[in-house]
């Protein structure tokens, strides 16, 4: 079986969909010898070559520069899918939420999610707005659907109306870098570059609506008063001042109103310093209103470290019993949450055993053999 993959997100390995990409072709790289991979791009990326899969670069012509958007979904809805046809493929994954409208060859697309059609605040406008609209009428087309959690499963048959039949929960892993930091040396000095004492409850994830950050400085306010802890610390990645407007709203003058701005860090926590920074918290705290899947609890549990997450959407079926999960609109049930596993140390030993068990169901070696498992599947239909 020959399988092209669109890999156009080489070019962002940072972002979420660069992980996936970058995850999920090293494993299938690891696990599967029998078939024939060719990952296709429009340009040149970094470190091609130390990929373990072939990456070939088939440039969309004719536009000048500066015109990335045009080249976006010409690479997407012409030149990808032609290629894949002309190297006679037998089947195309698009790993992100961009399908052919016109698929030329058996086409699988994985759809993280699909929050820019369900939630009201992210739907998008004007040209944006038409490109949605393209990529979801083009996923009803495509011949199987990959997504990362069943709340997103429903999600896409309540939306898109694509069948169930034709989606498959394939659920995302961690790397293998969140594990427990045990070089206290290591965390000490992790901890001192960003400004943190020894305890500080610590959250990764984003500053956007859905985050609903400036609930948990308001938990942590009340937190605050219950406890009166001079050393305590709240670590908030990020940078409140990169993103503006009513999408993202600024979780720094509810600190100030509530007198906590001097007990708050906000800063971007570089990706290899994630581990000691998950290591050295006492808490990791995920108050989220709407995932697709969330994978910082999973981290945060990679690490053994205790969390305490929102009960709504997919983050149950991540967490499992190894997290208390509350709801994320009651600050009296978080402020409880977070005083519990604080102040109760056979609740933390119990939480990070659990943590560490929960987080070894889900690995990337496992991703990919059950996205082989649907490669073979889209095959078989194809010959039906």
């Amino acid at each position: 079986m020959k399988i092209c993959i669109n890999a156009l997100f080489m070019q962002y390995p940072a972002t979420g969909s660069g992980q996936y990409l970058t995850n999920l072709t090293k494993a299938l790289g690891e696990i599967d010898d029998r078939n024939e991979y060719i990952l296709l791009g429009p340009q040149p990326v970094p470190n091609a070559d130390k990929s373990p899969l072939p990456y070939k670069v088939f440039p969309v012509a004719g536009l000048r520069s500066g015109q990335k958007n045009i080249e976006k979904v010409l690479w997407e809805q012409l030149t990808c899918p032609a290629v894949a046809r002309t190297v006679k493929a037998d089947l195309l994954h698009v790993p992100y939420f961009a399908p052919p409208f016109i698929p030329r060859t058996p086409t699988i697309v994985t759809i993280q999610d699909i929050i820019p059609l369900r939630l009201p605040a992210y739907r998008p406008a004007g040209k944006v707005k038409m490109y949605m609209n393209l990529v979801a009428n083009a996923a009803k087309r495509a011949t199987m659907v990959i997504t990362i959690s069943e709340h997103a499963k429903q999600d896409i048959i309540d939306v898109l109306h694509i069948p169930s039949e034709r989606i498959r929960v394939i659920y995302q892993a961690i790397g293998e870098e969140y594990q427990p930091v045990t070089d206290q040396a290591r965390i000490k000095a992790t901890r001192e570059r960003y400004g943190l004492g020894e305890r500080y409850i610590f959250y990764i994830g984003g500053l956007d609506q859905r985050k609903n950050v400036p609930q948990l400085v308001r938990a942590f306010a009340h937190l605050q008063a219950q406890i009166g802890d001079p050393h305590l610390q709240l670590f908030i990645s990020g940078n409140p001042d990169k993103q503006k407007g009513p999408l993202f709203p600024d979780p720094r003058p509810v600190a100030a109103d509530l007198g906590m701005s001097g007990k708050i860090i906000y800063r971007f926590v570089e990706e290899e310093d994630k581990p000691a920074i998950y290591s050295g918290a006492s808490l990791f705290v995920f108050p989220s209103i709407y995932e697709g899947f969330g994978l910082p609890p999973l981290e945060a549990m990679g690490c053994g470290i205790p969390v305490v997450c929102s009960n709504r959407t997919s983050l149950p079926e991540v967490v499992g019993d190894a997290a208390i999960t509350v709801d994320p609109d009651n600050t009296h049930a978080l402020v409880e949450a977070i005083r519990r596993v604080l102040t109760d140390e056979a609740l933390q030993t119990d939480l990070r055993a659990h943590s560490l068990e929960r987080a070894k169901q889900f690995s990337w070696r496992k991703t990919a053999q059950e996205t082989l498992a649907v490669y073979e599947e889209t095959l078989a239909r194809k010959k039906i």
